[in-house]
């Protein structure tokens, strides 16, 4: 079962190089995704706020520390907001503090990994999202669009 549009994903790391790691891995675990990045929280809420309904992510791949709006104040706005609440959250982040883990469950997040430290690890990780995210869930207003 393949989706028969991009999956579009949203991506939000303060760090430049970590966001540029993220999409050449993302880029070569698939081609069928549409990656926008943000470099902090501020920016992917207004990023969020300001797309239209068709335009909004699928997916929604957040560092926790990131200076300002932090991803768990991120992940409480979208989970309160009742057009955003339905987006996947994913976690990437390096912190591997048990209150950040559980904080981010209780808020909402659907997962939560830690930043591998090498690039082949990283691109485990983003071949596996891409697979279950394209592959085996059915996301938000991707139910109608399989072939």
């Amino acid at each position: 079962m393949t989706h028969s549009s991009p999956i579009r994903i949203f991506v939000a790391d303060d760090d430049p190089d970590d966001r540029l790691l993220i999409r050449d891995a993302f880029l070569e675990s698939s081609d069928f995704l549409y990656l926008t990045f943000f470099e902090d929280g501020e920016g992917i809420m207004s990023g969020l706020t300001t797309s239209s309904r068709g335009a909004l992510p699928q997916l929604i791949l957040l560092d926790l520390n990131m200076p300002g709006k932090n991803g768990r104040d991120i992940i409480a706005e979208l989970k309160a907001d009742s057009s955003l609440r339905g987006i996947p959250i994913v976690i990437l982040t390096t912190s591997r503090n048990e209150e950040d883990i559980a904080a981010c469950y209780d808020l909402g997040a659907s997962s939560y990994i830690v930043k591998p430290v090498s690039y082949e690890e990283l691109l485990e990780i983003t071949r596996s999202l891409t697979h279950y995210w394209t592959k085996i869930t059915t996301l938000p207003g991707q139910s109608e669009s399989y072939v």
